[in-house]
This record gives structure tokens, C-alpha cells and sequence, in this order.
């Protein structure tokens, strides 16, 4: 009876899992799937997936525009990169000090991190427009590195300071008795040892910036658009060109995709590191 009981939770573990990950590369594969079909066969209901329906023009098309979409890349690139490292610039002194430093009302000021994460882009995109056209940032990628470090800040802080929470007070303290300032050992002894959460946090923070439409479709016009808004592109005022659309985002996608399968295990170890001791 217990050799069945094992049986069968190992089976519905298993089919859970089967279900997770149905539901979690469906969108993925019709991507792909829709990337290879033509026009028609897409809006057919349900879609046509007969051989004859499947055609890489969708790429040739891509390419063919290939220098407005090479200059969104390389606008993503540039904003997501600045964006991760002053992000973890930042992020990890503030993530050690609130965690391992005696600061005063440090769990009020998570708190206001945390708060701040809260409000709806809609609420905080109109004052963040008055200020960038007051300064003379809008369609800059400077403008888009800001707006994208106060989401992507709090979150870089609130992954690494549970890392840190779970560090060995032994490491401070034998630090000091060698003489070494809170700075010192921050950047001698506790970075060294936290580069798997450091890199799991630049992982998903470049993601997100990377991804990022709705600030970008606001602040941007023609010179500092992104990946997103190219990709929109391709949806015109009497006919969406889905399967272009498919084309270009699998090629925009198909780094980051690349990048997270190689290094899945790091990323995977960093994000445990830094959650599971919060």
C-alpha cells in the first residue's frame, strides 16, 4: 500500500510538472510556430498547418527592414546593460547595508522599496513624462535607464539582501579583527563569495529592461525606440502583419532565450541563494 501511495504522488508530481511546463512553452513554440506561416494560414480559424501553409518569407521580410530593427537591438542593448549595472552598482551595497549593517529604521525603508513597486505604471508615467520633457530627455536612452532603474532597483535590492541576510556573521566579525572597514569587507570578502545571486539579479534585471514596453512606448518617438516598439512595428492601422511580427520577435528573443538555457544553473542557484534565506 505504501509502495502505491509513493507510486502514485511521484505520478501526480510528475504530471503537475508536465502541465507547468506545457503551459509555460506554449506561447513559445506557437511564436515559432506562427513565425513560419503565412498571413492567411495565421488568421484562419482554426490555423491552417498544412505543409503548403509554412514559408520563411516571415524572415526575409525581417531582415529585409533589418535597419530599424538593428537599431532597436542595439538601443535595447545599449539601455538594458546601463541599466543592470548601475542597477547592481547600487543595488548590492544597499541590499549589504540594510542586511548585515545596524542602520536605523532599515525595515521601514524596505518597506518603502517594496511600496514602491506597488503603483501601477499608468499612475507614475505621467509625472515621469512632465519631468523628462522638462529636461529635455524624451527619445533618449539616458531617459529610458532611469525610468527603468526605479523597477528594476528594489528588485536587484530585496534578491540580493536575502542573500546576504544569510551570510555568516563570522565573516564580519573576522573582519574587523583584521582591521578592515565595513567597505573593505564588503567588497574583499562578501563580494567575492556572491557572485552566483549578483548574477542571477543582472540575469533578470536585463530581462526586464530588455522587455519593456509600456515606459518605452511613452518616452521614446524614433531614435532611442527598443526591441518592443520595433516589434509593434509590424501591427499597422488596417492589417497586423502576424507572422513578421512572430519573426521578429523570435529574433530578438533568441539571445536572451540562449543566454538563460546556458547558464540556467547559475541563475537557478543565485535566485535560491538570494530567496530561500530572506
Amino acid at each position: 500500500m505504501n509502495g502505491l501511495g509513493a507510486f502514485l504522488r511521484r505520478m501526480g508530481v510528475i504530471l503537475a510538472l508536465a502541465v507547468f511546463v506545457a503551459t509555460a512553452t506554449a506561447p513559445i513554440a506557437w511564436l515559432l510556430l506562427s513565425s513560419v506561416l503565412q498571413q492567411q494560414a495565421i488568421i484562419t480559424s482554426p490555423p491552417d498547418l498544412s505543409l503548403s501553409s509554412f514559408t520563411v518569407s516571415n524572415y526575409f521580410a525581417v531582415f529585409e527592414s533589418a535597419a530599424q530593427l538593428g537599431r532597436a537591438v542595439g538601443n535595447s542593448l545599449i539601455v538594458s546593460t546601463f541599466t543592470t549595472a548601475v542597477a547592481i552598482l547600487l543595488g548590492a551595497p544597499a541590499a549589504y547595508a540594510l542586511a548585515r549593517l545596524d542602520l536605523k529604521h532599515a525595515d521601514s525603508i524596505l518597506l518603502m522599496v517594496l511600496a514602491a513597486q506597488m503603483f501601477p505604471a499608468i499612475v507614475i508615467v505621467i509625472p515621469l513624462f512632465i519631468t523628462a520633457v522638462k529636461l529635455g530627455l524624451i527619445d533618449t536612452k539616458f531617459n529610458l535607464i532611469l525610468v527603468y532603474l526605479s523597477f528594476n532597483l528594489p528588485i536587484v535590492i530585496w534578491v540580493l539582501r536575502g542573500f546576504f541576510s544569510g551570510l555568516p556573521a563570522g565573516l564580519e566579525r573576522a573582519a574587523r579583527i583584521d582591521g578592515a572597514t565595513p567597505l573593505q569587507t564588503f567588497l574583499t570578502i562578501i563580494l567575492p563569495i556572491s557572485l552566483p545571486p549578483l548574477f542571477a539579479a543582472s540575469i533578470f534585471a536585463f530581462i526586464e529592461a530588455w522587455n519593456e514596453f509600456f515606459f518605452a512606448l511613452i518616452m521614446t518617438r524614433q531614435s532611442a525606440q527598443t526591441v518592443p516598439l520595433a516589434i509593434s512595428a509590424f501591427a499597422g492601422q488596417y492589417q497586423t502583419m502576424f507572422g513578421q511580427m512572430m519573426a521578429a520577435a523570435a529574433i530578438s528573443v533568441a539571445p536572451i532565450i540562449l543566454l538563460t538555457i546556458l547558464l540556467r544553473n547559475t541563475i537557478l542557484r543565485g535566485f535560491a541563494d538570494g530567496m530561500l534565506k530572506a
